[in-house]
């Protein structure tokens, strides 16, 4: 049972992290064309630049996380969702924007190329970590109950796991494990 229900969370954590990526790619190819159209053509320094660029990836991404990647969440609060999205998106514009700051005032690389690596390269995988972490924990948490299945154990009952010479000693059915936000989660 334990070993079932953690590939399951698995499995549906893959699922939610590939269409990230995607999403996330789209974003990517917004935030890259809008920071390098505004490192050329504009007087902007690197780090305003980028964060327009990033402000672009943000919309960009929302829409696609709301409508597809978290589309099976509920949307009862949507104002809720959108301030913390803005804030979480916030929070990753400064993470990875604070590698192009530090590349081109700190360590002198005024170059676009140098721009593109500290922002790209660098600031996006940590930035993106954090985004994916807290969009799925805390932006779009799932309802609760959602992450149980029909077949658990009701709460109070003695589940066995398949073979009745080893019962589960009254442990709790859920066993920590599940893809659930902290913020739903039942208290043990």
């Amino acid at each position: 049972m334990l070993v079932a229900k953690v590939t399951s969370t698995v499995r549906k954590l893959y699922a939610e992290m590939l269409k990230f990526g995607v999403v996330g790619a789209i974003g990517v190819a917004s935030d890259v064309g809008s920071s390098n159209l505004l490192w050329k053509y504009t007087g902007l320094s690197h780090t305003v630049a980028s964060v327009g660029g990033t402000c672009a990836a943000t919309v960009t991404a929302y829409i696609g996380n709301r409508y597809w990647v978290f589309r099976d969440r509920p949307a009862d609060a949507r104002r809720r969702e959108m301030a913390m999205f803005a804030l979480i998106s916030l929070i990753g514009l400064i993470i990875e924007n604070s590698f192009v700051f530090v590349g081109d005032r700190v360590l002198g690389f005024h170059s676009i190329a140098a721009a593109n690596v500290a922002k790209f390269v660098l600031g996006l995988p940590v930035a993106g970590v954090f985004r994916f972490t807290t969009s799925h924990l805390f932006v779009f948490p799932e309802a609760a109950g959602a992450a149980g299945t029909a077949a658990e154990t009701p709460a109070g009952s003695t589940p066995s796991n398949g073979d009745d010479a080893l019962p589960n000693q009254g442990a709790d059915p859920d066993d920590g494990f599940s893809a659930q936000s902290p913020t739903t989660a039942s208290a043990p």
